[in-house]
């Protein structure tokens, strides 16, 4: 071991969890601006010091590299820590109660806007219709999203101002839920007829998205995570305010953790927009920067959007909903393939699954330049040949294995016991040669990494049942659920160069933890807080 720097910093007396298969594990580390200088003994380290090193005793407990979320939403999760949090409702009732409580301590608010809930966990497992949500309010708009985002359940009120009524077509990739006997709209819409009342809520300014951005990412940075790859940018009717609140949150300094952004762009004008502006701003200061375009297409599990190859067994009326056809979902990747970015596809159901790898196949073999890393987020209802198929494509899998402790209680249910086989299929997916990032869709699901890591080693829920986990021939080891949250979305990225393992001359981005994840009861996991958050060097 050399170094030609003297270190700025030194952190000894811990153990150092690398994920660098040359030094696995180390006794201290050196760094030398936001970068690591070097990893070894305590000795060999402590030799490095000059007489301005600053060095940390850490007092006997474990470092790990920084926690990276593949996929998320920050500025949904900072919205949803703004508006109602629906996430604790068990009931209708307690919707309407929770949106009046809402109302009343913000009078001054045009609209009610909540977000979480999930009629799964309800006793009588029913949506929230427009006149439920008129109980709140008839003269403010209710717009109220469920857990999954691909749902929402808005008054009459905000009916009203959208225009829809029982004359209303269904939007392409979209639908509105009706009356069986009047055809009139519910209140529910699914997917794309979301944005007929999405695009009413006035656009937040600047000032209120750093706001947001800034509660979203102190939360993540409490949690361990050094960075988050976050979908928020969504078509170009707000992008010009929210690349301006990133940018301005770098330049100053405050934002905590590093954030990579994940454009979804559903249509070629769109895209186009983005490719233009990607190419003169790769990035927005130093720790943001501009990443895959991000497509939706199908819908979630939840709320039976996905898009299966067969009818849901608890609901033979639908097989899901694709967002996209197939010449459009080709004609929006082989754009990006031209370009040579990143494509990161959301698809959950088989079919969506299936017409995601025929698009990323087809701009392959038309682009053979196209080196960027295909991905498809979820990747959650597989078959086994589909599981094959992804590995011969070279596809990252962004995978969350925080839904398993949710919808461990209902997936066979509802697409069958011979598609819930191979479903959630982590361990296979590893054995397969397939890489996996490790994400939480937050504001889905908690953004907690240790969280995550314990639903991928138990697949239990973490009231412990079942108790040897649900499908456990999936489960993870402690090792590869490390991996999963560090070296693999810094990989999904093309970051593997600068982030995800703590080795000499990547960014100084590291966690300190009380105890060494991999050698504990992994329910100690759930309880676990992490000590310190560094990001390039700095304690965030």
């Amino acid at each position: 071991m050399t170094a030609k720097k003297t270190p700025t910093q030194i952190f000894c007396n811990a153990k150092f969890i690398t994920l660098d298969e040359r030094l696995p594990e180390a006794e201290a580390m050196a760094l030398a601006g936001d970068r690591i200088l070097a990893l070894g003994t305590y000795q060999a380290i402590k030799d490095l010091a000059g007489e301005e090193t600053k060095i940390h005793d850490l007092a006997g407990q474990v470092v790990v590299p920084g926690f990276n979320d593949s996929h998320m939403h920050l500025i949904n999760l900072g919205q949803g820590m703004d508006g109602a949090d629906l996430t604790k409702a068990r009931s209708i009732q307690d919707l309407v109660r929770l949106g009046q409580e809402y109302k009343a301590a913000r009078s001054d608010s045009t609209w009610i806007i909540g977000r979480g809930f999930n009629e799964e966990n309800f006793a009588v497992k029913a949506l929230p219709t427009k006149d439920d949500l008129d109980e709140i309010s008839q003269t403010q708009p209710v717009f109220y999203t469920r857990v999954c985002g691909h749902i929402c359940a808005v008054n009459s009120k905000a009916l009203e101002l959208a225009g829809i009524n029982v004359n209303t077509d269904d939007p392409p990739g979209g639908s509105l839920d009706r009356d069986r006997e009047t055809g009139e709209p519910t209140g529910v819409l699914r997917e794309n007829a979301i944005d007929l009342v999405r695009n009413l809520i006035p656009s937040p300014t600047i000032k209120d998205l750093k706001r947001v951005i800034l509660t979203a990412s102190r939360l993540a940075a409490s949690l361990g995570l050094t960075t988050v790859q976050s979908n928020d940018l969504h078509g170009t009717r707000t992008l010009i305010n929210r690349l301006e609140a990133y940018a301005q949150l770098a330049a100053s300094g405050e934002l905590p953790i590093r954030v990579e952004l994940q454009a979804a762009m559903p249509t070629p004008e769109e895209l186009k927009t983005y490719l233009e502006l990607k190419k003169a701003h790769p990035t927005l200061g130093e720790k943001v920067s501009l990443g895959p375009l991000k497509l939706f297409s199908d819908g979630s599990l939840g709320g039976r959007t996905a898009a299966l190859s067969q009818a849901y067994a608890d609901d033979p009326s639908t097989s899901g909903m694709p967002i996209f056809s197939q010449d459009e979902l080709d004609e929006l990747v082989l754009m990006a393939a031209q370009a040579n970015l990143q494509v990161a596809c959301h698809a959950i159901g088989d079919r969506a699954i299936d017409m995601v790898m025929d698009s990323y196949e087809k701009a392959k073999l038309t682009e053979p330049g196209w080196t960027a890393r295909p991905r498809i987020i979820h990747a959650q209802i597989t078959r086994f040949d589909q599981l094959e198929r992804l590995a011969k494509l070279g596809i990252v899998c962004d995978i969350q294995p925080i839904f398993v402790p949710t919808d461990l209680h209902f997936v066979e249910a509802r697409v069958g016991r011979e598609l819930a086989q191979h479903a959630y299929a982590w361990k296979t997916m590893a054995k397969l040669g397939i890489r996996t990032a490790g994400g939480s869709d937050s504001p889905v699901e908690p953004c907690n990494p240790l969280w995550g890591m314990h639903a991928a080693i138990t697949r239990r829920g973490q009231d412990g049942l079942p108790r040897e986990g649900w499908q456990p021939k999936e489960r993870l080891t402690a090792q590869e659920a490390l991996t999963l949250f560090t070296s693999g979305p810094a990989y999904a990225a093309h970051e593997e160069e600068i982030k995800g393992t703590l080795s000499a001359g990547k960014l100084a981005d590291f966690v300190v933890l009380p105890e060494d994840p991999r050698q504990i009861d992994p329910d100690r996991l759930l309880t676990m807080k992490v000590t310190a958050t560094c990001v390039g060097g700095q304690i965030v």
